[in-house]
């Protein structure tokens, strides 16, 4: 269905325009796409690149981020049904997804952030990008018309409308607030002693209830630790020409609207950006400008504390805090349902408020007569987005640290750069909630909380001294000033995957922070060691390439060599031990694949799956258990330690065996290869995916498959994994770049970039980055579209 020609200028005003009556600026741009998809966007201004950009992407993948609207507008169960739904890295049901949208709607937290100034809201580039992206949008599926979407998952689907500002700005709490949201099952649960077993979903109107206290199921919600992404910064020590390089690799999700999507941003003396944005944000999350290249990994601080709360008897519910009565105040929300007959029927929950937060409820945080617990998450807030802006525009390395002291505000992310004058930084610039050691001691209080201790800080919520602190270089109260989170500032390197800030370069090691920062003196993943034994190898020279700094060539070549690192430290050892065992069913001849593997996950490799089951029948995590080396940890030589396979330990040799009849039971060879047995399928083609699991030491994460190792087929299909990958270095002409998509730029599957860079990824292969004029308008494939308030010009293709 073509959408009305008398509602085009209402989505292209958006909501803030017309509420306030106010006409904005016209929005216009140049989109220049080239080979694999890649919109290259110049505009006169930031709206017209928001604008741009949003049509951009809308025409590529609309159906992808299309569900995600429906997540934020809290209308999945009426659509999808109130089933489970994996949103993001939570599993919940879209009813219980649906109430916490609900409830960010009621609270109105879009309009409460927007109606602050900046810093604190969003700046008027930020407002402007949003703006346009919108529009850019909606003048897309304008154009093509519901029914007339070229991708067939979502073409003419009633789920499918036009976007407003605030439906992109609640896709950036979305985003921001990814490791709070396994809140969500616990806040659908925490329902008042006396109306628990009262109340279910049902008919038309009924509200929505949680079980008595002791049927309670929900476990609480681990703190979240995402094992994923690599970043190497490189300074003028560390390059051939004394400039800045930088390595971007965020391990992230292949499908859904967790996507990144590859762009390039230009608006003339104000801005030139290419990287990887996330789907439905108009913004480069990641990537390079003229002088400055940056990244960022998953940082490990907390980013919540819980309030147990005293309550008080009466008929009005309420809590003591500093001696007086504070007010448990209900929130009521409703959600549309769809019914198996088809119908829409309303389900109401009710939510509790405290001035902490919601009351959450599960096995551990049981609601009684006398105690609840509210949870205080720290995410909530669109300053990212500011310090995002803030990094795009950069002009060096500092100067883009600058922008994250200023902010503060990145959702549960790290942050490395470098610049075209060899200088390298990494800094925590996120929100952390202002919990020092000192007031952990004094305020953790209860059994529950020294139980979780570690985990979950569970605070005294009767007493106003165990709120969160503040401090006076911090942009607003709560969180922690930059001065008491870690950083670093060299000119030889950095690099961060996904372990604390301690040891991203050992040789200037982080220490002293408060807890709730991060652990320090511990040991680190094998992904951490494997890549600095990749820098410093390549910096002692010893790595097997030449000379003992990086060319951009080497940097890419390194991070993409597969390298196993937990065979680098054990399989000589293994093979040592499977040797001494008795002749059995696979044995010697798994002595043998072993032994001549050459311990790498390349697609040709015999002996990498044989290696990958043994590690994952042996140990589940990141960091083998300590029972399993014979050299421990040692804080002062944290990229080496711990080492040596303890080989008298009985579960190594049950590894071994159980990874052998793994293989031969389901008629595997021995010597399988990744590229028969770890499969991407894409409209009907199998691609090979080299790489492989955390737990490996594998730096080139690949997880493939929600069931795991499937026998006799291997993995199949990636979750998540290397994604945009992106290598820079600058020169005295400006950066020089490569990049691979490794997902590919669309999830349609008619689309010819659906798998087009997911090919050149199982090669081992990259793209050139154009960033020049001269190189986009020479590309080959260029395709040009004038968008502007009129109807867009069609594509104009040059000559192949």
């Amino acid at each position: 269905m073509r959408l009305p020609v008398a509602f085009l200028g209402l989505f292209l005003a958006g909501p803030a325009a017309t509420r306030l009556g106010a006409q904005p600026a016209p929005l216009a741009a140049k989109i220049r796409t080239t080979s694999y998809g890649v919109p290259h966007v110049l505009a006169k201004d930031l709206a017209g690149a928001g604008f741009g950009f949003g049509y951009a992407f809308a025409r590529e993948e609309l159906c992808t981020v299309a569900d995600r609207w429906v997540t934020v507008r809290g209308e999945r169960s009426r659509y999808f049904g109130p089933e489970g739904v994996r949103d993001g890295q939570q599993e919940v049901t879209n009813l219980q997804s649906d109430f916490y949208w609900k409830r960010v709607l009621a609270l109105d937290v879009v309009g409460r952030e927007l109606r602050q100034a900046a810093p604190v809201g969003p700046t008027n580039e930020v407002r402007e990008m949003v703006r346009g992206y919108a529009a850019g949008y909606n003048r897309y599926l304008a154009q093509v018309g519901v029914a007339g979407i070229p991708d067939p998952r979502c073409r003419g689907k009633a789920w499918v409308r036009p976007i407003t500002e605030e439906d992109v700005y609640l896709r950036a709490l979305h985003w921001t607030g990814l490791t709070s949201r396994r809140w969500i099952g616990p806040m659908a649960d925490a329902v008042p002693p006396t109306d628990r077993g009262l109340r279910s979903p049902g008919p038309a109107g009924q509200d929505h209830g949680a079980p008595a206290a002791p049927l309670l199921t929900t476990p609480t919600p681990p703190p979240a630790k995402l094992t994923m992404s690599n970043l190497i910064a490189l300074g003028r020590d560390a390059t051939d020409n004394g400039r800045g390089m930088v390595f971007i690799n965020p391990h992230w999700r292949w499908h859904e609207p967790e996507r990144f999507f590859e762009a390039h941003l230009t608006v003339p003396g104000q801005l030139d950006v290419y990287g990887g944005a996330l789907e439905g944000l108009p913004f480069i999350l990641f990537g390079m400008n003229r002088h400055v290249a940056w990244s960022h990994t998953a940082s490990v601080p907390r980013r919540e504390t819980v309030y147990q709360l005293h309550l008080l008897p009466g008929s009005e519910p309420s809590y003591l805090y500093d001696g007086r009565a504070m007010p448990l105040k209900p929130l009521t929300v409703t959600v549309d349902v769809r019914q198996p007959d088809g119908r829409i029927a309303p389900v109401r929950h009710t939510f509790w408020e405290t001035h902490f937060g919601p009351v959450v409820a599960d096995q551990n945080f049981v609601w009684t007569d006398s105690t609840a617990y509210a949870v205080r998450v720290v995410t909530w807030s669109f300053r990212w987005l500011n310090q995002q802006v803030g990094m795009m525009t950069a002009r060096s390395a500092r100067e883009l640290d600058q922008a994250g002291q200023r902010y503060l505000a990145l959702g549960w992310l790290n942050t490395a750069a470098a610049d075209d004058s060899g200088r390298v930084v990494y800094a925590d610039r996120s929100a952390v909630p202002n919990v020092d050691d000192a007031l952990l001691a004094r305020c953790v209080t209860s059994d529950l909380g020294r139980k979780l201790q570690g985990g979950i800080a569970v605070l005294d919520g009767s007493r106003a001294d165990c709120e969160w602190a503040t401090d006076p270089d911090a942009p607003v109260p709560g969180i922690m000033g930059p001065r008491r989170l870690p950083m670093l500032d060299r000119t030889d390197f950095v690099m961060n995957s996904n372990d604390s800030h301690w040891a991203n370069n050992p040789a200037q090691p982080l220490e002293g922070f408060a807890s709730i920062v991060g652990d320090e003196r511990t040991p680190r993943s094998l992904r951490t060691r494997n890549g600095l034994a990749k820098i410093t190898g390549r910096l002692a020279g010893t790595d097997g390439l030449p000379g003992n700094r990086f060319t951009l060539a080497q940097l890419e070549q390194i991070t993409m060599n597969n390298r196993v690192y937990s065979a680098e430290l054990w399989r000589d050892s293994l093979v040592a031990q499977c040797r001494r065992m008795p002749n059995q069913k696979g044995i010697p001849e798994a002595c043998d694949v072993l032994s001549r593997w050459d311990m790498t996950d390349d697609l040709d490799s015999p002996g990498a799956v044989l290696w990958r089951r043994f590690m994952e029948n042996l140990t589940g995590g990141p960091t083998p258990e300590p029972e399993f080396f014979t050299v421990p940890f040692d804080p002062r030589d944290p990229a080496t330690t711990p080492r040596g396979l303890n080989t008298a330990n009985p579960k190594v040799t049950r590894a071994l065996v159980t990874a052998i009849s793994n293989l031969r039971d389901s008629g595997m060879p021995l010597g399988a290869i990744l590229r028969d047995y770890q499969i991407e399928e894409r409209s009907g083609k199998r691609i090979p995916i080299h790489g492989g699991p955390a737990q490996t030491g594998q730096y080139n994460l690949a997880h493939i498959s929600e069931t795991g190792w499937v026998p006799g087929k291997g993995w199949k299909n990636m979750i998540h994994g290397s994604s945009f990958i992106m290598w820079i270095q600058y020169t005295d002409k400006g950066p020089v770049a490569r990049s691979v998509l490794a997902p590919s730029q669309s999830d349609n599957p008619d689309s010819p970039h659906h798998a087009d860079q997911t090919l050149l990824f199982s090669e081992k292969k990259s793209k050139p980055v154009l960033f020049d004029e001269t190189a986009i308008l020479a590309d080959p494939r260029l395709e040009v579209v004038d968008l502007t308030a009129g109807p867009p010009v069609r594509p104009k293709a040059r000559p192949r």
